[in-house]
């Protein structure tokens, strides 16, 4: 076990449902300046909260149907309804819950840290199968072309059917895998915990290229307009052409970059580990803008409606102008946000290491 995951399992056992400062709106700000008209629809206001007695870690919220799934460090998967947050169900999943769910054809599909890939049914909550590997299952699925694509930290990334979980194929990647991959056009991209970018035949597994960056790879691989973009703990954002794996350009970003981008209207939205959001040109790799925002911006920003959301380890949600980076508002939780945010019918959703799942408006 790397110094890092033992860190991290020491933090898990450590863990104590604790009392907390109550969520706070720090401010709030429309585009010109004013706050929301509508009282209780202030942009940042809590709109509900869920104690899931366990630290909502590294698991992002998907929202599918007006209901939130996300797993917790109780070894549970959640199923929580969007507007109100009552629960809907929850299951027993056979260990730590660090990986965010996907959600297909009406099933959830979940990794754990009992090695284990869950299929569950995302209307009574109930297992419909699970895949079993040797290591932590820590990476995100994805569901494409009847098969579920995952990788695992026994080195392995896996296909496997989504309706029955049998094997379609599986490819050794390197020593772990924790970044998640990203599927598109017959190909699917993953990274590696030794620092390779793979690009791999969807149907049969075939390697199609692979690239060395300088260190691990945390980041997940997002694609847009035939563009790889990933980030390294090499300090740099990669931009690699998914079809050949030529480097487009990589950005010293001056600090690991373990947060997955998010990419729209032509900018490529990442943060580093030393507290930064940057925006850089999708196409040339320039810097658009970039601003402190906390400690450490460990996870993905979302972008809707033109505005940008990212929760820093210090406890901070923001949402910022897309464009130009100016605040738009900012809530101080109370707690680690160790979660990539949903946003869905005007609210945000996003977890704390204090086990609580919120619903904020956006």
């Amino acid at each position: 076990m790397g110094i890092f995951n033992a860190i991290e399992v020491i933090g898990y056992f450590a863990y104590r449902p604790v009392v907390v400062k109550p969520y706070a709106l720090v401010s709030a700000r429309g585009a010109d300046g004013n706050g929301e008209q509508e009282a209780g629809q202030q942009r940042g206001a809590l709109r509900w909260q869920l104690d899931t007695g366990g630290a909502v870690k590294e698991s992002s919220p998907a929202v599918v149907n007006g209901t939130v799934y996300v797993g917790s460090w109780n070894h549970t998967l959640w199923a929580v309804d969007a507007l109100s947050g009552e629960e809907r169900w929850q299951c027993r999943i056979g260990g730590v819950v660090a990986a965010s769910p996907a959600v297909a054809d009406g099933t959830v599909y979940i990794g754990s840290w009992d090695k284990c890939l869950w299929a569950v049914d995302a209307v009574s909550g109930r297992e419909r199968w699970r895949v079993r590997t040797d290591g932590l299952v820590r990476s995100t699925p994805v569901v494409a072309d009847g098969m579920v694509l995952f990788g695992s930290n026994d080195g392995f990334f896996r296909a496997v059917d989504s309706a029955s979980g049998a094997s379609r194929w599986q490819v050794r990647v390197g020593k772990g895998v924790r970044s998640s991959p990203a599927a598109e056009a017959g190909s699917v991209y993953v990274g590696s915990n030794d620092g390779v970018l793979w690009a791999l035949h969807t149907a049969s597994g075939q390697v199609r290229w692979q690239l060395k960056t300088l260190s691990g790879l945390w980041s997940s691989p997002v694609v847009a307009d035939g563009i790889l973009y990933v980030g390294s703990a090499d300090r740099h954002l990669w931009a690699v052409d998914a079809t050949s794996g030529q480097v487009r350009w990589k950005l010293p970003a001056g600090a690991w970059v373990k947060s997955t981008p998010a990419v729209a209207q032509g900018i490529v939205y990442f943060g580093t580990a030393d507290g930064y959001l940057w925006a850089v040109d999708a196409v040339s790799g320039e810097r658009r803008w970039s601003r402190k925002v906390g400690v450490w911006v460990r996870w993905a920003p979302v972008v809707a409606d033109g505005t940008l959301y990212v929760g820093t380890n210090d406890g901070r949600m923001w949402a910022l102008d897309a464009i130009s980076g100016e605040e738009r508002w900012q809530a101080d939780t109370g707690s680690p946000v160790f979660s990539t945010p949903a946003v869905a019918n005007g609210v945000l959703h996003f977890g704390l290491q204090n086990g609580r799942l919120l619903g904020v408006h956006a």
